[in-house]
């Protein structure tokens, strides 16, 4: 009797890699809303991190089910009464720092910047984001660096898009 064996499927290293077809998805990615019914699926793990991250900053505190600390307060600090700017910016920074050091501590902050002056971060057209936020991270044990900008608006919506990396 013969043995017969699986073949093993790859897992992609680079976004452009066109073997995708023998690809093997790790995970899926936000939002799901595809239209053929099935979740976008992920085949790298700068994808993958980057899906996780975005769904941890934007789930408020107590919003996910049995897991009420999970998440970011950056909607329920922008209703706060908070007397200086600095306090204001320091607990915008300490909300995602707090955040990522516990539910995702494979990833390293290389950098964290908070900015209430949107001309700076040159979104002058779209004058309704009243907080840009520049965020790069590091996976740890790689060399996989994710650029991330994060606006919220004057009603509390967050926008989270990947940057360009300038290390």
């Amino acid at each position: 009797m013969a043995a017969t064996f699986r073949r093993k499927r790859t897992v992609l290293l680079n976004e452009g890699d066109a073997n995708i077809k023998n690809a093997k998805p790790i995970g899926v990615t936000i939002p799901f809303n595809n239209p053929s019914g099935i979740f976008f699926q992920s085949y790298t793990n700068r994808i993958q991190v980057f899906s996780n991250l975005k769904n941890l900053l934007m789930t408020a505190k107590g919003e996910r089910y049995m897991l009420p600390d999970f998440g970011t307060e950056l909607k329920f600090i922008l209703f706060e009464n908070i007397t200086t700017e600095e306090d204001f910016l320091d607990r915008i920074d300490g909300t995602i720092r707090d955040a990522i050091s516990t539910w995702m501590p494979y990833i390293l902050i290389e950098n964290l910047e908070v900015k209430l002056n949107l001309s700076e971060d040159g979104r002058v057209d779209e004058p309704d984001h009243a907080i840009g936020i520049s965020l790069s991270v590091k996976i740890s044990g790689t060399n996989i660096y994710l650029p991330i900008q994060i606006f919220i608006s004057t009603t509390g919506n967050l926008q989270i898009e990947e940057a360009l990396y300038n290390g």
